[in-house]
């Protein structure tokens, strides 16, 4: 008799639903990367049409107390790549075009009047093309 009460009473525990499986997720949009190893999620992000070219979208976002900024660029409205990609650090610019730069793998699979998802993995290197800065693991879902 035990066996049969103890079997009910685990399955009755067993089978009540969660309140967490009942709980929406959230979704925080922001720009995710790692950088020379160090993650960053960045959330402070401006996304505009680029004033002196309309045919880019330029995102922009400091970090860092301000020290450190990258700034890209990717066709209106556009599912392709990442174009140009530049990365300040105290009024240094390093720049990665995709010509330019060091090796890349940039993918934008969402890009609307009002969000952009992608993927980036961007060296940047000297002139003798040894990498100074390695963004991995970059993720872009913003909305704006």
């Amino acid at each position: 008799m035990k066996k049969v009460l103890l079997c009910i009473m685990a399955f009755a525990i067993l089978s009540c639903s969660s309140d967490d499986e009942n709980t929406s997720v959230i979704e925080e949009h922001g720009i995710r990367f790692n950088l020379n190893g160090t993650d960053y999620f960045l959330t402070d992000y401006s996304a505009e049409i680029d004033p002196t070219n309309s045919l880019y979208r330029r995102v922009e976002a400091s970090f860092d107390n301000d020290t450190k900024k990258i700034v890209f660029f990717v066709e209106v409205e556009e599912t392709n790549q990442i174009g140009q990609f530049l990365f300040q650090v105290d009024d240094v610019n390093w720049l990665s075009d995709g010509v330019l730069g060091g090796p890349r793998e940039t993918s934008i699979t969402m890009h609307t009047d009002t969000k952009m998802e992608g993927t980036f993995k961007i060296t940047l290197v000297d002139t003798w093309y040894v990498p100074v800065h390695s963004f991995v693991n970059g993720v872009i879902n913003i909305q704006y």
